[in-house]
């Protein structure tokens, strides 16, 4: 709450900075659609620490949507204030892998197939330099962004095999669907070798994933009188695993590339 506050209020500083570089300025509102493809950024040191050994994991985006209301503010000739709201839904696919024993010798190889869809809402807060003041031209923005995830849906095919210290081993195979962004209890439901029968394993009791996140976010396009073309990338600076989940020691941020149209209604 704290976080979205301080956002707030520096987007209320950046409006009344605007507002106070020309007597009138101009402000130009318009809508844009256009599709999207989303990963997880996991740095190294989580592929080294997690688990304690051997952890891997593969991201493979997939297309989805985006759109929303923009906003131009004019500080210069040449400068503006980017900003607007934008909802965007964003799908992407997962594998991951580890291999690790516990302290009783017990090895565990453990692999799942994951599928992401979430809904974010954003707010982005950019400059943007104009390369020309003729009504065709290039620009480029680069600024921060906002985002919460309004909710989500992981699908998941995982399966796990445990070799005790007299090699005797057993498979673990699961799958379900689970909300990573809702308060209550997370199961997974799994069957043991070929066994048929289905059992609950409480996995967790909370949020796996953080909806708030603050990112960098760069932009490149091209104005068409009252067109636009641009393609637009957010990278995550805030790690969103929830540590009483995941641990303390794994970290992954959010990425979000983006090719959109828009429309300048004024």
């Amino acid at each position: 709450m704290k976080k979205t506050t301080i956002i707030l209020l520096s987007i209320m500083s950046l409006f009344f900075c605007a507002t106070a570089q020309e007597d009138e300025p101009k402000v130009a509102v318009g809508v844009r659609v256009g599709i999207n493809g989303s990963s997880l950024l996991i740095p190294r040191s989580t592929f080294e620490s997690a688990y304690s050994t051997n952890y891997n994991s593969e991201q493979a985006m997939k297309v989805g949507a985006v759109a929303g209301l923009d906003i131009d503010i004019k500080l210069k000739e040449k400068l503006s204030l980017q900003t607007g709201l934008f909802y965007s839904w964003q799908r992407f696919g997962q594998e991951q892998g580890a291999v690790f024993t516990d302290t009783n010798n017990v090895r565990y190889s453990i692999g799942s197939v994951n599928q992401y869809t979430v809904h974010h809402l954003r707010l982005p807060v950019m400059v943007k330099y104009h390369f020309s003041t003729n009504p065709n031209h290039f620009v480029i923005a680069a600024g921060l962004y906002a985002d919460y995830a309004l909710s989500g849906e992981i699908t998941y095919d995982a399966s796990a095999v445990l070799t005790q210290e007299n090699n005797q081993s057993t498979k673990y195979f699961g799958n379900g669907t689970l909300n990573p962004y809702k308060a209550e209890k997370q199961s997974l439901y799994y069957h043991i070798g070929n066994d048929e029968y289905i059992s609950q394993y409480d996995l967790f009791n909370g949020k796996m994933l953080k909806n708030f996140d603050l990112g960098a976010a760069i932009e490149l396009g091209y104005q068409i009188s009252k067109f636009y073309i641009g393609v637009h990338a957010d990278f995550g600076l805030l790690n969103i695993a929830r540590p009483e989940f995941f641990g303390d020691s794994f970290v992954q941020r959010n990425f979000n590339l983006q090719l959109a149209v828009g429309y300048r209604i004024n």
